[in-house]
């Protein structure tokens, strides 16, 4: 496990993946705060301590994942916390496409669902620790 400067953000609408991500990273020592949807999870980006990393998935209602990360975007604070997609909505993307995607959103890794929770558990590792890492807001 890293020591994170603030919890895990698990912004996922259906209850029962929600749940097991959640016990599932509480288990390995990560303390989570969750969000069903895209708006409730910017509250929780805008509170303190701000999560040190979140996992998403893109099909959320109320605001979705795009939107989202297209807020994150335009926030410079927000945009220096790591985004884990999680999400079945990247099975009809390209390559190439999910490259660009996360490119352009500044997304730390892309997973697709059903997801081994050992890809899940590496990713929060190591985007986690690049969170730790970063300095004046800045990722490295």
């Amino acid at each position: 496990m890293v020591s994170l400067r603030g919890p895990v953000l698990i912004v996922e609408d259906d209850p029962d993946i929600r749940e097991s991500l959640q016990h599932f990273l509480e288990a390995h020592g990560y303390p989570v705060v969750v969000a069903s949807h895209g708006k409730e999870a910017l509250e929780h980006l805008g509170r303190a301590p701000r999560p040190a990393l979140v996992v998403l998935d893109m099909n959320l209602p109320v605001m979705d994942g795009n939107r989202l990360l297209t807020a994150r975007k335009g926030d410079e604070h927000l945009r220096a916390i790591p985004v884990v997609i999680l999400s079945a909505a990247l099975a009809g993307m390209s390559t190439r496409d999910r490259a660009l995607y996360a490119s352009t959103y500044g997304v730390a890794a892309l997973l697709g669902k059903p997801a081994d929770p050992r890809q899940v558990l590496e990713a929060v590792e190591r985007h986690g620790l690049s969170a730790e890492d970063t300095s004046a807001g800045v990722p490295v």
